[in-house]
């Protein structure tokens, strides 16, 4: 941590000198102003940029009560921390009460550094939401305009759907004049899949209901266009003659939403990362000092070591090794996790194993439940649901974070988080998150999934979260639904679709263990040496293994030679792996046909559309050996 900026109020030069110490042992030299009337507090406010403030409970002409409202009236994010000879309790909870971020007796300073360590992280974790959430906040806004300046198109059809009325707007919707429309049924508009619901939607109508949909629309330049539809029944004598329908193009604000969706996911990522950081810096500290502990210990051994030593080492080592590999799996997984949640927004829908999910979602909220709640987890056996696996990551991420928001930090063992999974029958799986937090009033719970509410303080949430979550588990076809009771808790429950069950092939006869792969000339083209190196140690006995440090010298390579196998970095600077496979199909198609990608995550929308678009086998990094292997066999059997 840097050097903090910190305002030190106090009238004793020998108390002044310990608590600089103490500050000093904690964190080096720093730089600390020191002030002692009301006059020199409010100019080092002004002029100073402060991270923290060590104030005495009481001066002769001033005192902390005086510094938290001169402090508070500022409205300046700095925490303050009492120093006193001595206060009591109750004027101890009356500092607190009042903005004081701690108080610490000076007979037991130990505590200074670790107090400004915490509060100093504190400050820093509310700037960032801060900015993110103004971020939102101005996502948010430019949302509202687009939706408050929107016009609207009006088209009113009789009791058989012919087109009766269209105005301007609704026409030039479409790409059509109103001439064009007037007589023609509005299923000739709709996008082919649409049609049935637009019948039944009729038929709604017909029964005097007026109803809400979102409809898919054919331009006359078959571009699609999205429309949001309400429409109510046109009756003559109480007889159904026809509809009148308002229509809003919302292709922009489903681009926008879906925009908003990635950014609300982020920021609940952002708030998370502090947590997450923390997750992977323990297992790579195991990796790191098992890595070093190795290294020793190989010396021992180079050296010479006599038996009994030599098995002690070699036991250890073993150890080390399982130690490393069991770390470095964590590390794996939680990346796995955060690309899940990284990944840009997508309407794709496939089977997606809920469990599998949810277990993403708790891994990186665990920071937020440990410190709150016991975590209970009950997964009944549930078949796939259809939905898309970063959106519904978003949804649980969301009620995961605010069921442990629910419940107050610092009693985990009296409180409960509990997530489980079951078949709701008729298709359906049901998934639930339960807490035991502060429960939601009965006068708000109904607007819960309105955008832009929130129970939150101003400044703590964006009132996007419930909403997003609603949209994208009806977009599913699911319904999310709440229970809760004042004081005792909430119960929020999602709905699922299961997915359409692929037809199973037989299952192929047991093939024969496969041969030795012969030897075969394998290119690996890599900006990362230590990449490069990692895998000539893996094939390098069993192939012959060039190495190229760039895409252009992997270029000049096959110019030289040709392979069996191109392992290709995807991403690289200057010449990237996508530009090595142009040049290869346009010199030596039978060499790009041997290239496979290697990445540790196709980050941009040119890479992610490229890995689409080729048929090219891939491995991620971080690498499975025998995947490899088996790889490099099936290329050169």
């Amino acid at each position: 941590m840097s050097a903090p900026r910190i305002l030190l109020v106090e009238d004793s030069d020998d108390d002044a000198l310990l608590v600089r110490q103490e500050i000093e042992r904690a964190f080096g030299e720093v730089e600390c102003a020191r002030v002692e009337t009301a006059e020199a507090f409010l100019a080092a406010l002004r002029e100073r940029e402060l991270e923290l403030i060590v104030c005495d409970h009481r001066l002769p002409t001033f005192s902390s009560t005086q510094a938290l409202a001169l402090l508070a009236a500022s409205g300046l994010d700095v925490p303050l921390i009492i120093v006193s000879g001595s206060i009591g309790e109750e004027r101890a909870v009356r500092a607190m009460r009042s903005g004081a971020a701690d108080y610490i007796l000076k007979n037991n300073l130990a505590r200074l550094g670790p107090a400004i360590e915490r509060e100093l992280r504190d400050a820093a974790e509310r700037r960032e939401r801060r900015r993110v959430e103004a971020a939102l906040r101005a996502e948010q806004e430019r949302f509202r305009r687009i939706i408050e300046t929107s016009h609207e198109g009006i088209w009113t059809v009789d009791a058989e759907a012919r087109t009766t009325f269209v105005n301007a707007r609704m026409a030039e919707m479409i790409g059509h004049t109103p001439a064009e429309l007037i007589g023609r049924p509005v299923y000739d508009f709709l996008d082919q899949q649409e049609i049935a619901l637009a019948m039944s939607s009729l038929d709604r109508t017909r029964l005097g209901t007026a109803w809400s949909a979102e409809f898919k629309l054919r331009r006359k330049d078959g571009e699609p266009r999205y429309t949001a539809v309400t429409a109510t029944p046109i009756l003559e004598d109480g007889r159904f003659v026809g509809a009148f329908a308002m229509v809003a193009d919302v292709t922009e604000q489903k681009k926008l939403m879906s925009q908003l969706m990635v950014s609300d996911r982020m920021a609940s990522v952002g708030t998370l990362a502090a947590g997450v950081a923390h997750e992977i810096n323990n297992p790579l500290a195991v990796v790191i000092g098992n890595l070093e502990l190795m290294a020793a210990d190989l010396t021992d051994l180079a050296g010479g070591a006599e038996s009994p030593d030599r098995a002690r080492l070699h036991d250890e080592l073993a150890q080390s090794l399982e130690d490393a590999r069991e770390a470095a799996e964590r590390v794996r997984l939680i990346v796995r996790d955060l690309k899940i949640f990284s990944r840009p927004e997508e309407e794709k829908l496939g089977a997606v194993d809920v469990r599998v999910v949810m277990e993403s979602s708790l891994r990186m909220a665990w920071n937020e439940i440990r410190h709150r709640a016991r975590l209970v987890k009950s997964y009944g056996d549930v078949p796939a649901v259809a939905a898309n696996e970063a959106r519904l990551g978003q949804v649980f991420l969301n009620l995961v974070i605010n069921a442990a928001q629910a419940i107050e930090p610092g009693h985990a063992d009296r409180n409960q988080l509990r997530v489980a999974t079951r078949d709701g029958g008729a298709g359906r799986v049901i998934v639930e998150v339960a807490d035991t937090g502060s429960g939601i009033p009965a006068d708000v719970i109904g607007r819960i999934f309105d955008p832009f509410f929130s129970t939150k303080p101003i400044g703590v949430g964006t009132g996007l979260g419930l909403p997003i979550c609603y949209r994208i588990v009806t977009g599913f076809g699911g319904e999310i639904g709440v229970e809760s009771e004042p004081g005792k808790g909430s119960v929020f429950r999602v709905t699922l679709p299961i997915a359409v069950p692929a037809v199973e092939e037989p299952a192929p006869a047991a093939a024969p263990a496969p041969a030795p792969a012969r030897r075969a000339r394998v290119l690996v083209v890599d900006d990362d040496e230590m990449v490069a190196r990692s895998l000539r140690r893996m094939i390098g006995p069993e192939h012959h293994v060039v190495v190229a440090s760039s895409a252009r010298a992997g270029a000049e390579a096959c110019a030289r030679e040709r392979f069996d196998v191109i392992l290709c970095d995807l991403m690289m600077p200057e010449m990237t792996g996508m530009d090595l496979h142009a040049e290869l199909a346009r010199v030596a198609p039978e060499q790009a046909a041997r290239m496979v990608f290697m990445t540790g995550g196709a980050f941009t929308p040119d890479a992610r559309s490229f890995l689409e678009r080729v048929p090219n086998e891939r491995l991620e990094k971080p690498f499975d050996v025998e995947a490899l292997r088996a790889i490099i066999r099936r290329f050169a059997p």
